[in-house]
């Protein structure tokens, strides 16, 4: 977690604290930017720890290049939904994000996050100086006297980003997150991982779609899986249809409302015909295949990295 308390004073993520998220923390939103859909949650404490999900929403806004009509919904159901609440933490994806298993000797902390800069430096196309890093433990396969971490980085530019965009909006950003971090302290908090077994998350979004896998308080595994999400299916519903985009987001729209794949059945030929759901059908086979061997890559790049035969259960 990136605490945004003072934005001057960031010169690493803060993500081996993200526990606090559920802890000694005020009451904050939680907004997902997504895409083209943004989503608001109000999470309340509700006793020693007892969280309780008060309110949740999503609307089909592209909040980066958000409309006046659309920015006036956002800040409405912000209002709504936080009741007063303008503190908020954020998900994080940027272009300039990098994740990566790294094993080093150990050494103090700020040589650490040194070390992890540099290790950086061949994959991103910032300054180095400007390149914003942090860590969680991963205490799995590691060698006597050597540290294993679960490597986070992305430009400090971006976190600027993150924030005037939040401010346009009158609220104030305390925290920003990768999905992988954010999804370890959820199902941390939750008891999910309590079990000691390897879990493994599939967070379909938008535009991208990451595969992690979590042990204990641990990321273990993080990658996105390449040409899945509701984004990549429309362009490949545009390219086999030969429509408009606006087309395939209708034709999509209109053979999940009918139950997806198989459901067409109910559909009159003509109606199917016009709609191009028989080609949609078709389409989202080919989509979901190819999201099986993505799924299967990443499963088997974990397991070799790791040494283990298998993960033991696959949430989506």
């Amino acid at each position: 977690m990136i605490n945004l308390d003072a934005l001057k004073k960031l010169d690493a993520l803060d993500l081996r604290r993200w526990r606090t998220i559920f802890r000694k923390t005020k009451e904050r939103l939680g907004v997902e930017i997504d895409g083209r859909s943004v989503r608001v949650v109000c999470i309340k404490r509700r006793g020693e720890g007892v969280l309780r999900l008060e309110a949740f929403d999503e609307l089909d806004v592209d909040l980066r290049h958000a409309s006046g009509r659309d920015r006036d919904r956002f800040r409405a159901d912000v209002e709504q939904l936080g009741g007063g609440l303008t503190r908020v933490a954020v998900n994080l994806e940027h272009p300039t994000l990098r994740i990566r298993r790294m094993n080093f000797a150990k050494m103090p902390e700020q040589d650490l996050l040194e070390a992890i800069r540099w290790n950086f430096r061949d994959h991103v196309e910032v300054p180095i100086d400007r390149y914003s890093v942090g860590y969680t433990p991963v205490e799995e396969k590691v060698q006597e006297n050597r540290l294993g971490v679960m490597a986070y980085g992305v430009a400090e530019e971006a976190i600027k980003e993150y924030a005037s965009l939040m401010e346009s909006f009158g609220l104030k950003l305390v925290s920003l997150e990768p999905t992988s971090t954010a999804l370890l302290a959820s199902f941390s908090a939750n008891g999910v991982l309590d079990d000691g077994r390897y879990h493994a998350c599939m967070a379909i979004g938008n535009e991208i779609t990451n595969f992690i896998v979590m042990k204990g308080e641990a990321v273990l595994f993080c990658r996105p899986l390449a040409g899945v999400g509701e984004e990549p299916l429309v362009r490949l519903l545009v390219r086999n249809l030969s429509i408009e985009e606006g087309n395939a987001r209708q034709a999509l729209a209109e053979w999940m409302e009918k139950g997806g794949a198989g459901g067409t059945g109910d559909v009159k030929v003509k109606e199917a015909d016009e709609l191009g759901l028989e080609g949609v059908e078709m389409t989202t086979k080919q989509f979901f295949s190819q999201m099986v061997i993505e799924l299967q890559r990443s499963i088997d790049a974990f397991c070799i990295m790791y040494n283990v035969d298998r993960v033991d259960t696959i949430h989506v």
